[in-house]
This record gives C-alpha cells, structure tokens and sequence, in this order.
C-alpha cells in the first residue's frame, strides 16, 4: 500500500527495513549468547547436551535463512547470508564437540581441522543452494585453514605453509584466468592466503619462507600491471593493497635475517620491488602513481644501501647509478618525487663511496667539493623540474 503525505509519494519500505535490522540483532545476540554459554558452561553439560545445544542453534539460523531463499531483493540476500554465517559458526561449535569426543580432537592443529573441515562443508552446502559473497568467504577461508591443519599434523609448520602459499596461488590463477563467481573476492582470498602460507612456512624455514612472501607481494603487484579479466578494477585495487600489505609484513623481518650473511642478495630482492612499485606507477596502473613511483624509488634506494651491508663498494657504485637513473627517470611531467629521491641518494653514495675507496685524511676536503656540487645541481635540476610543470 502507497503511503501519500505532504513531501510526496512513499512505498512500503519501513516494515522490511525493521525487520532485517531485527534479524541482524536477534542473529548476533544468538551467536554471541552461545559463545558465552559455552566459555562459561560448556564443561558442565553432558556430550549429547552440548550436540543438542549447537546442533539446534545451527538448524535454526540455518532454516531461517532457507526461508527467504527465494527471495532476491539485495536486503534479503544480505539477511540470508548473515544468518548462514551464524549458523556456520554453530556448525563450528557442533564439529568441535564431535571432534573431542570421538576423533580425538582435543589439541591443535587436529583440533582445527575438524572445525575447518566443518565450516568448509556447512559453507560449500550454503553457497551451492544459493550463492552468497559470504558463504564464498567463510568457505575458502575453512579450505586454506583445513589444509594448513592438515599438513601440520601430517608434515609440520614448513609443509603446512607451502601448501597454503601452493593453493593460494593456484586461487589467484583461477581468478584472473577462469571465469570464477566475483573474481576479486576469488583472487583476494587466494592472494591472502598465499602471503599468509609463506609467512607460515618462515617460521620452520626462515630464509625461504621470506623470500617466498616477498616474492609473492611483489607478484601481485605485478599481476596488477598484466591482469586483463572481467572486473579487472577491482581486482587491481585489492591486489594492490594486498601487495603493498605483504612487502609491509615480509620485507623488513627479510633484511633482518639476510642483511649480515647474504646482503647483497636482500638488497637485490629489496631494488627488484622497488622498481616493481616504480613501474607500476609509472604505467598508472597503481593507485597514486606519483606516490607509488616515489615510494618505489625510495624502496630502491634502501635496497640498493642494505647490499652495502656485505659489500661497501658494491653498495657505493650500484647505489650511484639508481640513483642517476631516478633522476633521469623524475624528468617525466608528474614524477619530479622519482628525482628529489634520486638526488638525495646521489648526495649519500657518491660521498659513501669516496670515504670507501679514498681511505685518509684528504679525502675530508673532496667529500665537502663533491657534496656542494651535487647539492647545487640538485637545486637547478628541482628548479628547472618545476619551472616545466608551470
């Protein structure tokens, strides 16, 4: 029935609107009250209780989202997939209390593979009678999690990690390759759990399992500039974020291992995502490609000064010509940061390697010449950039 008043014509939309706010609350009290049931009662309840308990939670959340399955207005499939993320999560309670009692599922990681393997089949069940972005999310995200468990009980941290960062991948190859449902949730999920399986894996095997994560990142990244799908702006963004995340997370513990035995290698792998970053911007396919390309720039530099950690002329002479090479690079209209980066690293490297090869008193007075002359010609350079882009 049309409501007609002094402002216009309005249709019935105030009664749904109540009632799925209703169903957000009643589902989040119900999930929450269960939790804290649990915490603080659950030892005290027989098996068959505790089956009875989760079980009924389950079913219930689970058949009311069954009822308004056929609907497809957006705030009904919202409702529906809230209510069979909750009834997930019962699903998660009754797999534990089954995987205690009789699978011997006490203790990590076996513990965890009985929910996952739950939550997977509760998910999968959901997402095949109707698919939902959020039974999408809670499905693969049990998958990685169940096979990380199972490798770890099997094999051990290192294995369970390069499995995830194996499957993890092969989900980013599906998104931006097969015609899989919202590619960038696809490919999302996949790259996370890539980065996360590497990282994973570091903590049986170090080294490899750093140079695995920032690999991965700066694959992503690269994928950003290659990717040609259905819906490729989404996907670039999330990879992008992603990316950059994982280079946060995975470069610096890199430099703190390898910089003392093997810097020059850190420090090639530090310029190799730098000039990732760099390119990236440059093609304007990154987001903020001025600021990208600035921060890659930056990123080489670094990359460029930790291989100086084993080997000081190296360092002196690779960190000189990046440097000259970001300065020719930040001539192109927008990119004047890619020279100010470029020519505060000439104003560190080429001192550097004065003091390297010149050992003694003398070379003070050559260190000052060489400084004074770079910085001015950093001030003509800077003012000629700017009287261009005028």
């Amino acid at each position: 029935m049309t409501v007609i008043s002094g402002t216009g014509v309005r249709g019935p939309r105030r009664t749904p609107v109540v009632a799925e706010a209703l169903s957000y609350v009643g589902g989040t009290l119900g999930i929450v009250g269960l939790i804290l049931f649990a915490v603080r009662s659950w030892d005290d309840f027989t098996v068959l209780t505790r089956l009875v308990i989760s079980g009924f939670a389950a079913g219930a959340f689970g058949v009311g989202g069954l009822a308004i399955s056929d609907d497809s207005h957006r705030p009904a499939i919202r409702l529906r997939e809230f209510l069979w993320v909750v009834a997930t999560g019962c699903v998660g309670v009754f797999a534990s209390v089954i995987g205690a009692e009789w699978l011997d599922a006490g203790e990590d990681p076996r513990r965890v593979l009985v929910v996952a393997v739950g939550v997977a089949l509760a998910s999968g069940l959901m997402w095949w009678w109707r698919s939902g972005v959020a039974q999408e999310i809670t499905g693969l995200g049990a998958v990685l999690v169940a096979t990380a468990a199972a490798a770890q009980e099997l094999w051990g941290t290192g294995v369970a990690g390069t499995t995830v960062w194996f499957l993890g991948g092969a989900v980013v190859w599906l998104a931006v390759t097969a015609p899989v449902p919202v590619p960038w949730l696809t490919g999302s999920l996949g790259a996370i759990g890539a980065i996360v399986g590497a990282l994973y894996a570091a903590d049986e095997w170090t080294g490899p399992g750093l140079i695995g994560a920032v690999l991965t990142a700066a694959a992503l990244l690269w994928i950003v500039l290659l990717v040609e799908a259905p819906g490729e702006g989404p996907i670039r963004l999330a990879f992008s974020i992603i990316g950059i995340a994982g280079l946060v997370q995975s470069v610096p513990p890199a430099i703190v291992y390898f910089a003392d035995q093997a810097g020059v290698n850190t420090g090639l792998v530090v310029v190799i995502c730098g000039v990732l970053l760099a390119y990236g911007g440059y093609s304007d396919l990154a987001i903020g490609g001025a600021a990208t390309t600035a921060i890659g720039a930056v990123t080489i530099l670094a990359g460029a000064a930790i291989t100086g950690a084993e080997s000081p002329g190296f360092a002196t002479i690779f960190g000189t010509v990046l440097a000259a090479l970001l300065v020719l690079g930040g001539t192109t209209p927008g990119h004047v940061l890619v020279s100010a980066a470029g020519l505060a690293g000439l104003v560190a490297f080429v001192p550097w390697g004065v003091v390297h090869f010149f050992p003694g008193e003398d070379r003070v007075p050559l260190v000052v010449f060489i400084v004074g002359v770079l910085i001015t010609g950093s001030g003509l350079l800077l003012r000629r950039l700017a009287r261009r882009r005028a």
